[in-house]
């Protein structure tokens, strides 16, 4: 057999190298506090457990890839409380099976690998799917460097490299970071995609969790040119339902409904019946906010204890925390496997050396075992 030269391109999948670190602790009968992959430890609750249940049919017939209407006009219905904007569950909305295989599969939209424009443009650090996506797709990864406050400013971008791009990924609230972009950021962006003919795309799978004042969205800036990734796994704690929305430009959403007919890419009805049910409801929603803020409250004053210092952490279900002065990020996340701290460095999400300084603790543990961890790394201090 002969691979996909391009599948060798690709590092090792994160999470796959800390689930065998994870396991290796458990084994040896260490504790383990998992601050790693980002898959939180409250239940679902009951309600959406219950519309699965009751959606299961004697006869699961195939799915479709625009699915059922109920799940888009619960959606709709989300985007008009929570962003205040009108969206048609007809030509605007479309299910996925979780966010991470829309992100993935989205650069095989617009890239061309034979075409000398077939850059795509992702923060770096970031979500690892960007890079992934776009080299099996056969597009030119194109990381755009953060540092600071780790806001992406696609505006500082140069324009022979954004002439080349076919593609923006900007992900706001931001992982690892958790930086925000604002409205005025996110109207420039788009100024400047649509400018160069850029398809971009806005990864808002945190939009809901934030912990002084609500995110906005790139589809309460713009429709035009404009695709926008939401999740019920942190929201509504669906991380092994799969389920996620694509919203944006009708044109651009037609032609993604074409795109993914061919390769069957559509999540069950019985998943989409219980995401009509958690996008209808925002009360639970606001209930694990207030819970994962509550655990990110005992970190951050612990890590101000400490001397360590959050940078950017503004948003989402993340901390992104620089390692202590001489030391970097894989080495600091070694150090705490000694406590049985388990954390992500910072350099696993970084094409560049951008994240190499730090490393990401995901709000995964309940808020007991936050304070165990607590107490566990403050006695290796």
């Amino acid at each position: 057999m002969r691979p996909n030269p391009r599948l060798g391109q690709l590092p090792t999948y994160p999470t796959v190298a800390l689930d065998r670190v994870r396991d290796r602790l458990r084994a040896e009968g260490r504790p383990v506090y998992d601050f790693g992959t980002g898959d939180p430890t409250e239940p679902t609750p009951a309600f959406i457990r219950e519309a699965l249940r009751t959606s299961v049919p004697d006869n699961c017939r195939y799915p479709t890839v625009l699915g059922e209407p109920d799940v888009r006009e619960a959606f709709a219905g989300y985007a008009q409380r929570r962003l205040g904007i009108s969206l048609d569950p007809a030509t605007e909305i479309l299910p996925t099976a979780g966010s991470k295989e829309a992100v993935f599969h989205l650069p095989l939209l617009v890239i061309d690998p034979d075409a000398p424009d077939r850059g795509v443009i992702f923060p770096d650090p970031g979500y690892s799917v960007y890079y992934r996506g776009a080299v099996l797709a056969g597009g030119e990864p194109i990381p755009q460097r953060l540092s600071g406050d780790f806001v992406q400013r696609i505006w500082e971008m140069p324009d022979e490299v954004l002439r080349r791009t076919r593609m923006v990924w900007i992900n706001t609230p931001h992982n690892p970071c958790g930086a925000v972009m604002s409205h005025e950021d996110l109207r420039r962006t788009w100024e400047v995609c649509q400018a160069h003919d850029i398809l971009l795309v806005s990864d808002e799978c945190y939009v809901d969790t934030w912990f002084d004042e609500p995110p906005p969205s790139i589809l309460q800036v713009a429709r035009e040119g404009v695709l926008a990734i939401f999740s019920l796994s942190k929201r509504s704690g669906m991380t092994g339902y799969r389920s996620g929305i694509v919203a944006g430009d009708p044109a651009v959403m037609r032609k993604l409904r074409e795109l993914r007919a061919n390769p069957g890419l559509a999540p069950q009805d019985f998943v989409n019946a219980a995401a009509a049910a958690a996008w209808a409801d925002d009360d639970h929603a606001e209930e694990r906010r207030h819970i994962f803020s509550a655990k990110r409250k005992i970190l951050l004053d612990f890590l101000r204890e400490a001397g360590l210092d959050v940078v950017a952490s503004a948003a989402s279900f993340y901390l992104w925390v620089r390692a202590p002065s001489g030391t970097t990020g894989m080495q600091y996340a070694e150090k705490l496997l000694e406590a049985g701290i388990l954390t992500y460095p910072g350099a696993s999400f970084a094409v560049t050396s951008a994240g190499d300084d730090y490393v990401r603790l995901a709000l995964v543990p309940d808020v007991e075992t936050c304070r165990q961890a607590v107490a566990a790394w403050r006695a290796i201090l």
